[in-house]
């Protein structure tokens, strides 16, 4: 498994869909657990997730993608460089370690493993990230 300087504390992933479904994902790695908030917009008022049992990942395979990844090494922000955006998603990541929080923020404009951190949120939590 690839170290960063410090070891991995916490999560918490940020999606927001503006005018659709908004999640925030906090993942405790010192106590095993984690928590999937979901919430809508008022013009999308279809029923909320069904309240099923989820099939969830595992802790440690989660970690090790979140290693690979290198999620430290993504910028503080992206952003596209041309016109504003009033509509679309953002997306905030803060991975705090014992002795750094890393920060990546963006909007419409995604880090090079966007989609494979999406795979694994969702392969952990059984939620969809889309």
């Amino acid at each position: 498994m690839m170290k960063v300087k410090e070891t991995i504390k916490s999560l918490i992933f940020l999606i927001d869909g503006f005018s659709g479904i908004s999640y925030k994902v906090h993942i405790d790695f010192s106590r095993n657990r984690f928590t999937v908030f979901e919430w809508r917009n008022k013009d999308n008022l279809q029923p909320l997730t069904n309240l099923e049992q989820k099939s969830i990942g595992s802790m440690e395979e989660f970690k090790r993608e979140i290693y690979s990844m290198k999620i430290w090494e993504w910028k503080p922000s992206y952003l596209k460089a041309e016109g504003i955006i009033l509509d679309g998603k953002y997306w905030s990541i803060k991975l705090n370690t014992i002795g750094k929080v890393y920060e990546s923020e963006g909007i419409e404009c995604f880090p090079p493993d966007w989609e494979r951190f999406c795979q694994a949120v969702e392969k952990l939590t059984g939620t969809p990230f889309r």
